[in-house]
Order: C-alpha cells, then sequence, then structure tokens
C-alpha cells in the first residue's frame, strides 16, 4: 500500500481525507504544528511535529504521494501577508522543492475557487482554465504559489495535481462558517439570521470532497511535467436561500429562518459555479 504525507492534517478538509485514507489502509505520515501525537496511537497514522518549513527531504523519504491542505487564512480565519507569504506561498515552494528531492512520486496540493475571483462574472460555470482574479489576500497568496508550483512541476518533470476545492461543508468546519452557524440555530431551535441568499453556490460535504481528493492517488491520466487543474464541487448549483431551506428542514428545525435581515457583503459574486471538466479520470 502507498505511504501519503498529508499536511494540515488536523484541519476541516484535511482531517476526513486522513480518516478516509486510514480507512482505505494507506501508510500515513501526518504533519501537525500543534503536538497532538500522544493523543492518537493508530498504527496507521504517523504524527510529525514540524513547522512546514522545516521539513526536508528526509522526512519525505519513501512516500509515494504527497498531499499539502496546509493553509492560513482560510474563512474565517483572517492571517497578515506576512503569515500568508510564510505558509501559502514560501511553505508550498519549499514542500514541493523537498518532495522533488525525495523523489516523491506525485504531489496533490489543494487550492480554492477565490483564486478566480473576479472571472465568476464572466462565466456561468467556471472553467479551471480561467483567469485568476483574486480579490483578497488569502486568494492572491494563493494564485502566487499556484504559479510557482506549476513552474516547478515543469522544469523537473514531475506529477502534480492541483484541485480548487469550491463551498465544502460539514462537521469540523469553524463554527462561524455559514453551515456550522446555521446547523447550531437548528440544534439549538434558534432563529437563524441571514442575508437574502439569492447568489447562487456549489455546495459540496466535505466527505466527497475527500473521495475526490483520495482519488488522486490512483488517477493515470497525470502526465509529468503538466499540472492536472481541476475544480471540486457537487455539480448541484443552489441559492444559499434554498440551500439554507433545504438543510433547515433536513435538521428539523422548530426556530424560523430570518433571510434578508444581514446586509449583503460588498463585492458578493452572484455565481460561483464551478465547470467539472477533469473532476473524473479521463482514459489516456
Amino acid at each position: 500500500m502507498m505511504k501519503l504525507f498529508i499536511t494540515g492534517a488536523s484541519g476541516f478538509i484535511g482531517s476526513h481525507l486522513t480518516n478516509l485514507a486510514k480507512k482505505k489502509g494507506y501508510e500515513i505520515i501526518a504533519l501537525n504544528r500543534s503536538y497532538i501525537s500522544s493523543q492518537n496511537h493508530d498504527k496507521n497514522i504517523k504524527w510529525l511535529n514540524k513547522d512546514l518549513l522545516d521539513i526536508n527531504m528526509y522526512d519525505l523519504e519513501e512516500v509515494d504521494i504527497l498531499f499539502n491542505l496546509a493553509s492560513a487564512g482560510v474563512s474565517p480565519k483572517e492571517a497578515s501577508i506576512q503569515e500568508l507569504t510564510k505558509t501559502n506561498i514560501l511553505g508550498s515552494i519549499k514542500l514541493m522543492e523537498e518532495s522533488i528531492k525525495a523523489n516523491v512520486k506525485r504531489c496533490i496540493f489543494t487550492g480554492s475557487c477565490h483564486e478566480y475571483g473576479l472571472s465568476s462574472d464572466r462565466y456561468k460555470m467556471i472553467p479551471s482554465n480561467a483567469p485568476l482574479i483574486p480579490t483578497n489576500n488569502y486568494a492572491r497568496s494563493k494564485v502566487a504559489s499556484f504559479y510557482m508550483l506549476e513552474a516547478l512541476c515543469k522544469n523537473y518533470q514531475t506529477e502534480f495535481i492541483y484541485p480548487r476545492i469550491f463551498s465544502a461543508y460539514g462537521l469540523g468546519q469553524n463554527e462561524m462558517n455559514f453551515w456550522p452557524s446555521l446547523r447550531n440555530a437548528a440544534l439549538n431551535n434558534l432563529d437563524f439570521k441571514m442575508t437574502k441568499g439569492t447568489q447562487i453556490r456549489d455546495f459540496i460535504p466535505v466527505e466527497e470532497v475527500a473521495e475526490h481528493l483520495i482519488n488522486c492517488c490512483s488517477r493515470k491520466d497525470v502526465i509529468k511535467g503538466t499540472p492536472l487543474v481541476f475544480n471540486i464541487g457537487s455539480g448541484s448549483p443552489i441559492s444559499i436561500i434554498d440551500f439554507a431551506k433545504k438543510e433547515w428542514k433536513r435538521l428539523k428545525a422548530k426556530g424560523q429562518l430570518l433571510n434578508g435581515v444581514i446586509p449583503e457583503r460588498e463585492n458578493e459574486p452572484n455565481s460561483f459555479v464551478p465547470d467539472l471538466n477533469n473532476l473524473y479520470e479521463k482514459k489516456i
């Protein structure tokens, strides 16, 4: 069975990926900057307590697949430009360079739908090759990182996959995000205040995101020196208010959805829906 190295393994999406990889029998080395190895005695997970920038080629010996889900500034958390640069740009570049030295077969770095930014106004469904026009510093740091990783992939003829994840939701997500806040109100019989929610989004359960990511390990349509870039989404766009109503009903909430109470965010795109071309493996 292949050996995986996973950064951001204790984060929202990373924890689901790590649990799924464990169930499938992969050997796992998981990076975490906080000391948690003593809390986890699973023989299939080895916790490496290091900073992202301190990882070296020896940490990646005999690793087959590298997953990088470590990222600073993911909403609703804010990060300084210095922190964004250190983690999202310099950390990612260092990780790719060390993986190349260690002859890691395949590198999978997760991206964000927010990298597309203003391109959302140009497309009904955003293709993975759409112009990257980010509107915030988090997304700008991810774009800068992507271009550097793309260059390393081409220069060293390595296998590189870069999936951009759209509106993932589920257990373990920061409680300040939309779905956890909605769920908390529903389970506690509270009213839920929100915007009008007319914007169209592609909500995808985090468990499905993890499945798409783990499938990257065995894809045979990856070409050395050519980044495989695609979007991860459900393929079922829905307005935010309709999604809220659907979840409100599923959770058997007794409170009321108070849509239109909170003002809309400025510069919020009306439609943010992915084109899912290349989400599934193509025969070559």
